[in-house]
């Protein structure tokens, strides 16, 4: 008993140690194509001046109920307070090279930017820009298929790690608007893990599937090792809260961090929408860029065919040992407090003791 508490009060302390350097870790992981863009450094400075510092700030905003310009407002409010928190710990860095740019999507005629985050609407949002291209043979979003979109369309997108200096890339910063999705952390979590792993995706059963069982599991099959398309989401949870994978490997853009992804302590975002509230977001956001006449973004449900992860959240963390449960608090706290989620529902439910701070 005593042996197995000093493994957890060790695993806690790795975990202390590396959770600053997973929240500046890049994605190492699926991409349609290579995207490095040039080594030179790229100084996107975060600005100071997002909101005075006394104006109150929500810490959670999912109530439709709220003007959409006040929504706006706390939410930046919450994530400039949590970039602040972050500074003065030491761990936002003061520029990123260009190559960490990949995951922001530029439209220079309509001169705005965007973030994606896998398993936040995401290809939903590179239809939209595929649409501002005016290279597709439609208006509507849904007819350009989900491959299409990662894959044979993609050479249509620019990225920002696509300009050539450093000029280009920081006018693109201060001029244009930027907007970010985000996702409760955990829900997020478990989407990917349903999507890359529940369902047929060979290049994440070969490249992630098989790693994790042959880690994970005793005595595996060597059917399982071989083909990698049962990982079991305990296994799955070991990998993520394994110290070795980010010190290795790093996270792929699935379950990677938003500030790794998207730098919002560096880029000061315009827009901040949630996955929660996301068709009152997009609708404002399209108003604003006065391109709503044109694009009409598909409602969240439109290609739902299954259970929604949210109403599965139970089902599979209440199986997950209390010890692992904490530890994945531990890695995705700062995407919590950055964009004003609360304590998860789903860790109250199964940490009887309360700890999550």
């Amino acid at each position: 008993m005593l042996k197995s508490r000093k493994i957890f009060f060790v695993c806690i302390a790795v975990v202390g140690i590396v959770v600053p350097l997973v929240f500046l870790s890049q994605t190492t992981g699926h991409s349609s194509r290579s995207r490095r863009g040039p080594k030179k450094k790229v100084v996107a400075r975060f600005r100071h001046n997002v909101l005075d510092n006394n104006e109150s700030s929500l810490m959670t905003s999912l109530n439709t109920n709220i003007p959409p310009d006040v929504l706006q407002r706390e939410r930046l409010a919450t994530l400039k307070q949590g970039c602040q928190l972050l500074e003065r710990k030491g761990v936002v860095p003061d520029n990123v090279t260009a190559s960490q740019l990949s995951h922001i999507l530029v439209d220079d005629t309509y001169q705005v930017m965007f973030c994606y985050i896998p398993k936040v609407a995401c290809t939903n949002m590179k239809r939209v820009f595929l649409l501002l291209t005016g290279k597709m043979n439609t208006t509507n979003p849904l007819d350009i298929k989900s491959n299409d979109v990662h894959f044979t369309h993609d050479k249509y997108l620019k990225y920002l790690s696509d300009y050539s200096s450093e000029i280009d890339i920081n006018y693109r910063i201060k001029s244009y608007k930027k907007v970010i999705f985000v996702r409760e952390p955990l829900e997020r979590l478990l989407s990917a893990y349903r999507n890359k792993f529940m369902e047929k995706s060979d290049y994440f059963h070969r490249r992630f599937g098989r790693r994790i069982i042959k880690r994970y599991r005793e005595n595996p099959s060597a059917a399982s090792v071989e083909l990698g398309n049962d990982v079991q989401f305990i296994e799955f949870i070991k990998y993520i809260t394994d110290s070795n994978t980010v010190m290795r490997e790093g996270y792929n853009e699935h379950w990677a961090h938003y500030s790794g992804l998207c730098h919002p302590c560096l880029i000061q975002y315009d827009y901040i929408g949630k996955y929660e509230t996301i068709d009152q977001d997009i609708d404002q956001i399209l108003r604003d860029l006065r391109i709503d006449k044109i694009i009409k973004f598909p409602p969240r449900g439109a290609t739902y065919k299954r259970k929604k992860t949210k109403d599965t959240m139970a089902d599979f963390y209440g199986k997950i040992p209390p010890s692992h449960l904490r530890l994945l608090w531990k890695i995705y706290v700062n995407d919590y407090k950055l964009f004003g989620y609360p304590y998860p529902e789903v860790l109250k439910q199964f940490l009887q003791d309360g700890r999550h701070t």
